[in-house]
């Protein structure tokens, strides 16, 4: 004979399904959530959980609650569904994808345009699951470098192009190398996000983006 307790035990994971689907089904912004917004949530969690290596699409698939063959039908393979988790991580926080088109960059001034790419990598500065992503992309690298090249044609390499149009399209800056430029705009606000947060460089040598965006302002100022 069942008793209650039992009962209750058993129904424990059919509840926890029960309330996995119901939020799976919650209305944003007027629409439920596609299938592929729930894996990639359900991607993200997986890989900042286990890391990359020990992630499995089994894993993916039992936390999204479908069938792998669900996956399979919007990711290729684990490197593509890892390629939406960075995008989902970074480049939904950071807002607008990294890029802008000629007649916006065209019409900003320098200190204007150098607000434009901080803001939108500094978004990221104090978001937990950005910093946990970058960790498990560092820490995966060597054995997949793949990670660390996607990382970078995700993002930097994206920001990057966008600083390179914009002093190109500048020359009264009179900038001779927009690559350059571009790199050293971009990887001094990339580096201050490693260096103060992930590394843990604010508690002994506090540096500001405002001092770091005047720096560069300075430097590019004719």
């Amino acid at each position: 004979m069942i008793t209650k307790e039992k009962k209750k035990t058993a129904a424990k994971p059919q509840l926890a399904r029960s309330q996995k689907k119901i939020s799976q089904a919650i209305i944003v912004v007027g629409r439920p959530r596609s299938k592929r917004d729930v894996i990639v949530q359900a991607a993200v969690k997986t890989f900042l959980e286990n890391g990359y290596a020990a992630t499995s699409m089994n894993q993916v698939a039992e936390e999204a609650d479908v069938i792998k063959a669900t996956i399979y039908s919007h990711f290729a393979d684990k490197k593509q569904l890892f390629k939406a988790v960075i995008e989902e991580v970074v480049l939904k926080k950071a807002g607008a994808e990294l890029t802008a088109d000629e007649d916006t960059l065209q019409k900003l001034g320098l200190e204007e345009f150098l607000d434009k790419l901080s803001s939108r990598l500094l978004r990221l500065f104090q978001d937990d699951e950005y910093l946990r992503l970058i960790s498990v992309v560092i820490g995966e690298s060597r054995r997949f470098p793949e990670l660390a090249d996607l990382y970078m044609r995700t993002v930097l390499l994206k920001a990057m192009e966008m600083g390179q149009k914009y002093f190109k399209l500048h020359p009264e800056l009179g900038i001779k190398d927009p690559l350059a430029a571009a790199h050293i705009s971009c990887t001094s606000f990339w580096s201050l996000i490693m260096w103060q947060k992930l590394l843990g460089g604010e508690k002994h040598s506090p540096l500001s983006s405002q001092r770091v965006k005047k720096l560069l302002l300075d430097m590019f100022t004719p």
